[in-house]
């Protein structure tokens, strides 16, 4: 094999395998299992969109994310639109730091693979869970629905 050969080949390696480790990231993530849409709207009033994993837990849908725009968001404004299952609903979105096993061992069941190979590429540590409380607007204010 000639010299230019080899360098192209090298190049063709340390360019594709990070290629392939990507689309491989965004395949398990969005293949097979529910992605919900989760919309969010800052302080200036700006929206945005993420695709998210999503477990049900003590009556609740709890999301989860690390240093993420959406995360931002609702510190800003707390309530969100989830479409879930073709349906569109709003919620209060709670953020409940600290260590919560019990959600990560529900993402490993009902993801498996996939919640394994973001694990071993971004492991579990800053991840902050969300609950996702039902809201609805009385008198213009905010208020949660009693359950």
């Amino acid at each position: 094999m000639s010299g230019r050969r080899r360098v192209a080949l090298l190049a063709a390696v340390v360019v594709g395998l990070p290629v392939a480790c990507v689309l491989a990231h965004l395949a398990f993530i969005e293949i097979g299992k529910e992605v919900v849409v989760l919309r969010t709207r800052n302080a200036e009033g700006r929206t945005h969109s993420a695709r998210l994993w999503v477990v049900d837990y003590e009556g609740y849908a709890w999301v989860h994310g690390r240093d993420s725009r959406w995360l931002q968001d609702i510190e800003e404004n707390p309530v969100v639109e989830v479409e879930r299952a073709g349906e569109r609903r709003r919620y209060l979105a709670v953020p409940v730091p600290g260590p919560h096993p019990h959600l990560h061992e529900l993402l490993r069941e009902k993801y498996g693979l996939a919640d394994s190979w973001v694990r071993w590429l971004a492991g579990d540590e800053g991840t902050v869970p969300v609950r996702l409380e039902h809201f609805r607007a009385t008198l213009g204010r905010p208020t949660l629905s009693v359950r």
